[in-house]
């Protein structure tokens, strides 16, 4: 059997970080241990109290109160004025400050103790009140404590018990006092921490690599030990970004989004690490975005990036491929409800059309999902709307705005790091609500990138980057792709029979055999070839006729969007005219993608006269 407590080989798998560990506290206690006066190293501190219902702050040196200060009104003063006393008391015996070197004598008119010349406290009328005592008195007291502390030959260093030290940066560790030997200063573990001399009094330490060591401080017969540990900044927050758009400028929620992506993707952030939202404001020309990153080993950091917008972004072209979120379209809980894969330079339309049926809030989130080993760059744009309970009312203020800003050119370049996943559309959700939305995207850069609709619990806000499986076989798709368009033909001659085109009444099938049903989302790329051979002039109607039940419709008329009023069964409204001449011939162009919450079938009809 062998000696050893542990197994063979237990000790040879300690790693080089566990090794700085164990060998800086066992010499941490060693150094703590030895016989060495512990009036000889002073520390200097404070403290708040009350004596008899007055507040109180004192200035300690070496476990010693030199100093009390007492305010009836008050504490916050005071305590500030303890902490500068203690501040330049440090510093003054960091340069060796000796008892003859403290004088009371007038600074400004008003009594007080100087060190070496330099101000150290002033007895002003409130304090000395306070005291109970004359000014200079007062002062004189002060003096004698001080100077208590001075007499034997000291250790002073700033800091006194830890350091924290960045990786790859270096911090100031000050040594000084009366002691005449001349102080040095090494570290146990020379890969962790790295010390060297910058002048009398002080030495850089500069962090190599994570860990933890212990800085060995000498002057004589003195001994002083600090623990070094030394991390990596969770995250290096930019001042400033910027985020490619679309046309002039973003409007809500798409610019907030935006910003936060654009700030995010700016910012370095260590792999297991968190970054987080902290605020989002609008400026003049663009946004400002809090972040904050930390994590058990990181040094926790903070920052506002002024993030602009950047225009001269491509616009989105029309999609060629659609996908349909509306399977089931109540939700009854949390998690995905859509994923497709994005074919890099393939536009692609994505809508979603949901109630909300889980008995409790939810919301509905768009997220963009990289499962691939490099970074992502997409460009979206998007429309939404709801939370209502009024289903047509949302999927026709959807399409409303999908014509309105996306379709005329709104949208931004986001960025998702490698297994990263990132959030743009969020719509809270009631019970019972509906939310409605139409998004335009193409991926310009990267091979396996997804896009989720998802149902999450409001306290879900993602932090940052989300994280994404390993690969895009870990990413099952659902079968809700179909064409993003349709073309169709009409003809119609003034004083002929009229014109019909039926919208949504037989159910497009797409490759993986699912139907949608409506054509919900499809984009009816309609011409119409109008002629009038009649000798008078003749007058066109385009007019939508509602076949299922209560609908509205939008459509892109020759360029000018028009839409309906609320239409229930068999009713019809005009959408425009055209006049033309006798023996005219024209084509129009009408763009119609059935809105989602209403009705269907449409019926497109047209139908003329002379006048």
């Amino acid at each position: 059997m062998s000696a050893h407590p542990f197994p063979d080989g237990i000790c040879r798998r300690i790693n080089g970080r566990q090794r700085a560990l164990s060998a800086a506290a066992v010499l941490l206690c060693l150094l703590l241990l030895a016989p060495v006066s512990s009036d000889r190293i002073l520390t200097f501190s404070t403290r708040t109290g009350s004596i008899a219902g007055v507040e109180t702050a004192e200035v300690w040196v070496d476990g010693l109160v030199v100093m009390r200060l007492r305010a009836p009104d008050g504490a916050e003063t005071i305590t500030r004025k303890a902490g500068i006393v203690a501040s330049r008391l440090r510093d003054l015996a960091l340069e060796g400050l000796l008892p003859d070197a403290l004088k009371v004598e007038k600074v400004a008119g008003e009594w007080s103790v100087t060190g070496a010349g330099r101000l150290i406290v002033t007895a002003d009328a409130d304090t000395a009140k306070a005291s109970g005592m004359q000014p200079a008195d007062l002062c004189e007291s002060w003096r004698k404590r001080i100077a208590e502390v001075l007499r034997e030959p000291y250790l002073v260093v700033q800091p006194h018990e830890t350091m924290l030290v960045p990786v790859g940066e270096t911090r100031v560790l000050r040594v000084g006092g009366s002691v005449q030997a001349r102080p040095t200063v090494e570290t146990l573990a020379g890969h962790v921490v790295e010390a060297r001399q910058d002048g009398p009094g002080r030495w850089l330490l500069k962090g190599l690599w994570t860990g933890t060591t212990v800085a060995s401080i000498k002057a004589g017969p003195l001994r002083h030990a600090i623990s070094v540990e030394v991390k990596r900044w969770a995250a290096r927050i930019p001042a400033t970004a910027s985020v490619p758009v679309i046309g002039e400028a973003l409007e809500e929620p798409m610019a907030s989004v935006a910003a936060l992506n654009a700030a995010l993707v700016n910012t370095r952030a260590e792999p297991e690490a968190f970054l987080q939202l902290v605020s989002a404001s609008p400026t003049q020309s663009g946004f400002r975005v809090g972040l904050r990153a930390g994590g058990p080993d990181f040094i926790p950091t903070s920052g506002t990036v002024a993030v602009s917008f950047r225009r001269g972004l491509t616009p989105i072209p029309p999609a060629t491929t659609l996908m349909v979120s509306n399977y089931p379209e109540r939700v009854t809980g949390v998690g995905a409800l859509l994923r497709q894969a994005l074919k890099p330079g393939r536009p692609a339309r994505l809508m979603w059309h949901h109630k909300n049926y889980a008995g409790y809030p939810l919301v509905l989130a768009v997220r963009l999902v990289n499962a691939g080993a490099g970074p992502a760059s997409v460009r979206l744009g998007w429309s939404e709307a709801g939370p209502d309970h009024d289903e047509i009312f949302v999927g026709f203020n959807a399409m409303m705005r999908y014509w309105q800003a996306i379709r005329a050119g709104a949208g931004f370049e986001a960025r998702i790091p490698p297994e990263a996943s990132f959030e743009t559309a969020a719509v809270p959700m009631s019970r019972e609500d509906v939310v409605s939305g139409l998004m335009d995207l193409i991926v310009d850069e990267g091979d396996d990138l997804f896009v989720e609709v998802a149902a999450r619990i409001p306290q879900d806000v993602p932090s940052g980057f989300g994280a994404a499986p390993r690969g895009p076989d870990e990413m099952p798709v659902t079968p809700y792709e179909f064409p993003a368009s349709i073309e169709e033909h009409l003809t119609y001659e003034v004083g002929g029979r009229f014109g019909h085109l039926s919208i949504g009444r037989e159910e497009i099938v797409n490759d993986a055999g699912f139907a949608l049903e409506g054509a919900y989302g499809i984009m009816h790329e309609v011409t119409i070839d109008l002629s009038n051979p009649c000798p008078e002039r003749g007058r066109v109607e385009i007019a939508v006729r509602a076949g299922g039940g209560v609908a509205r419709a939008l459509a892109m008329v020759d360029g000018e969007l028009h839409a309906t009023h609320l239409l229930r069964a068999t009713q019809q409204e005009v959408l425009t005219t055209r006049d033309l001449a006798p023996g005219q011939k024209r084509q129009m162009r009408i763009r119609l993608m059935p809105t989602a919450g209403s009705n269907l079938p449409l019926t497109l009809v047209v139908r003329g006269r002379t006048v």
